[in-house]
């Protein structure tokens, strides 16, 4: 069996320096000013040919020329024309000694966008910005009122973040807020209809209502699917899409001055599991349910809520027939109880905060006005759900799964901190549980100091302990903790954007030469019922008439023959027929570290993992990256996160897909939130 790998988004950059060192000059340009007035606007200047331009700040930037096209003098002269001169510092900069993540974004924003292809690349503000015509908006008169995008950022550790932006048309701005920002300090751009492509806009069109901003109306947010192998038009409209085609563009124009590929992980280790196993906790929702019912109290009191929380009661008794639910003013001590108020934001100018209300004695899940969506048996089950965690935290025993199935032995030790508030939860091998919320204190030292250091929120350790998320440790007094990175996994895109782009290429076939493979493949298998299918297949086709791959996918009804066909065909000619991915074996070739839960060592010290879909049967798309997490083990302790992967096999945390860490601190949030209305 092949090692499932794990394709990171961190790069691998190699250049040929004296080849860039022959064709392009670089310069820094630093101001002693606020901020570079004219921003980049000065790609815009029409004597100087600007290849790319990166800003590493308000007052610095990158600037990439080619070497055939202004001097050093002519540059600095033009530049100090459109910038007050005395603040500008301008340096010659050889590209060796610029940083490799800079160096790597001054070629991706010096792309060109291709010609006839399906999207744009914009070197706007100094970003690299990528569109596609279907993410474009228009009215009913044709007007463009917005579009999203998605700006190709390499950071300084190399990992490659994918960036979706909202761009709103002015005819909208009196739905936007400027709260931090004025709109007239928002960069404007003009779309070409003629190339699907952005521009600054002139001094004398400025504020007209057609022209774009990167900003989202009120209440919404740029977002653009992560990756779908549906087809190859999919698949080109999702971010790997785009880095698909960003990556090969770059080696077709640039080859010979970058070379780039994403670094690689061996997995150690895959936890896999199927839909069914992950359900097994509904039982227990539905006994404790049963067990003690459902009291809806209605806060908001207007008109019609009466009316809403029957239909709330009739969607929980869809779930479970039998239990009892009621509607009513009054918390109940016995029941479980389903509090309708509004969201935070309506209380902000109010004395009374529904939120805030002492309930400490009552197991309570809110619903609000503004976002809870009845119709949903989803968000429906997810109250009951709420419910039952809510009702271990008030126990102090974790009832929702058997906690004793996981074999543990000893105690864990589950750690966050919020608000300056340190929260440690102790596990005993029965299930039952502490928590303990602690400030620290000058004055009482205890075992939980040490453990609040590694949360990096004092001055000497910040550096050392950046991004911790959560400690846990073990009865021996092994330490390790979480820390979030910039990486996430992603699939083999390129070897599945290669497959679905030679699917999608059009291709028509002789019937001989259909004739001719579907023989060859009848020889070859030793699959009888494939055999049998092609015996019938085969005296039917027309060697006079062209196939096309749908037709030839046609021919047939048995998957196991489609795929014959398909591996023979691509195999005896290059082409084609059509893409089989989701099956066991593409999802471990191709999507392994995306899906499952997949963990790896690196040294003694730090390991990573990634937790993504349910691999068996999943869908065709993934809407989000799979984040990839650290563990650093600490004070010369063992690694010990391995032994806690099961506890990311739940579905309960987050409906319908495997939690991102282990449950327990699901747990501690919930507490944590309960503590802030007391």
């Amino acid at each position: 069996m092949s090692i499932k790998k794990l394709y990171s988004n961190e790069l691998l950059a190699s250049f040929e320096y004296s080849n860039i060192y022959r064709d392009y000059d670089f310069y820094y340009v630093t101001t002693s000013d606020k901020y570079i007035k004219s921003g980049a606007a000065f790609l815009d200047i029409d004597d100087i040919k600007i290849s790319a331009l990166q800003f590493e700040s308000g007052k610095s930037f990158w600037v990439m020329l080619p070497k055939s096209g202004t001097s050093r003098a002519e540059f600095v002269r033009l530049l100090n024309e459109k910038e007050d001169g005395d603040s500008l510092s301008i340096k010659s900069m050889t590209s060796c000694s610029i940083p490799e993540h800079l160096l790597t974004q001054l070629f991706l924003n010096a792309l060109t966008s291709p010609v006839d292809e399906m999207i744009s690349f914009n070197n706007l503000s100094g970003k690299l910005l990528c569109f596609r015509p279907s993410w474009i908006n228009k009215d009913k008169e044709n007007f463009i009122w917005g579009m999203q995008c998605l700006e190709v950022k390499v950071g300084n550790d190399m990992c490659v973040k994918l960036v979706a932006h909202r761009m709103t048309a002015l005819a909208l701005k009196k739905q936007m807020k400027f709260e931090k920002r004025k709109l007239q300090d928002y960069p404007q751009y003009e779309f070409s209809y003629n190339n699907n492509t952005l521009k600054r806009v002139s001094n004398e069109n400025k504020n007209r209502r057609e022209n774009f901003i990167i900003k989202p109306v009120d209440g919404e947010r740029g977002s653009i699917t992560f990756f779908d192998f549906t087809n190859y038009e999919t698949f080109s409209c999702t971010k790997m899409g785009v880095l698909y085609d960003i990556f090969n563009a770059l080696h077709d124009e640039f080859g010979k001055y970058i070379h780039v590929k994403f670094k690689e992980y061996n997995i150690d280790k895959v936890l896999e599991y199927k839909r069914t196993s992950l359900e097994a906790y509904k039982d227990v929702v539905k006994k404790e349910i049963l067990n003690s019912g459902i009291n809806i109290v209605d806060v908001i009191q207007s008109e019609t809520s009466e009316d809403y929380l029957q239909d709330v009661a009739d969607e929980i008794k869809k779930i479970i027939p039998e239990v009892k639910c009621s509607v009513g003013k009054r918390l109940s001590k016995k029941k479980f109880n389903v509090r309708y108020i509004h969201d935070k934001s309506f209380y902000l100018d109010s004395e009374v905060d529904a939120h805030q209300e002492n309930m400490e004695n009552y197991v309570v899940q809110h619903i609000t006005v503004e976002n809870f969506k009845h119709q949903s048996s989803a968000a429906v089950y997810n109250i009951l759900k709420e419910l039952v965690i809510k009702k271990d935290i008030a126990n102090g025993k974790i009832t929702l799964v058997d906690w004793s199935k996981y074999g543990y032995k000893s105690d864990w030790l589950f750690g966050v901190v919020a608000e300056g508030v340190y929260y440690f939860m102790t596990i005993h091998p029965d299930g039952l549980f502490k928590i303990e919320a602690l400030k620290r204190n000058l004055f009482t030292m205890t075992e939980y100091d040490k453990y609040m250091d590694y949360f990096g929120l004092n001055e000497e350790n910040k550096n050392e302990y950046r991004g911790v998320i959560g400690l846990i440790k073990d009865a021996d007094g092994n330490i390790n903790l979480i820390k979030d990175t910039n990486m996430y996994s992603m699939p083999d895109y390129t070897a599945m954007g290669d497959i679905l782009k030679n699917v999608d290429s059009e291709g028509r076939f002789p019937g001989k030469d259909v004739v001719t493979w579907l023989r060859a493949v009848m020889n070859i298998t030793d699959k009888i019922k494939v055999q049998a299918e092609l015996d019938i297949v085969i005296p039917h086709i027309d060697v006079n008439t062209e196939y096309t791959k749908s037709d030839i996918m046609g021919l047939f009804k048995g998957i196991a023959t489609k795929k014959e066909v398909v591996r023979y065909v691509f195999e005896n000619t290059g082409s084609m027929l059509y893409s089989y991915l989701r099956g066991e074996e593409e999802r471990r070739e191709y999507l392994s570290g995306n899906i499952d839960i997949n963990y790896f060592d690196y040294d003694d010290t730090y390991a990573k993992y990634s937790v993504g879909e349910i691999g068996n049967g999943m869908k065709y798309t993934i809407e989000r990256a799979s984040v990839v997490r650290e563990i650093q083990a600490v004070e010369g302790g063992k690694l010990i996160f391995k032994k806690l992967l099961p506890l990311m096999g739940v579905e309960f945390v987050r409906y319908g897909m495997l939690t991102v860490v282990p449950f327990p601190f699901k747990y501690l949030r919930e507490y944590i939130v309960k503590k802030e209305q007391l």
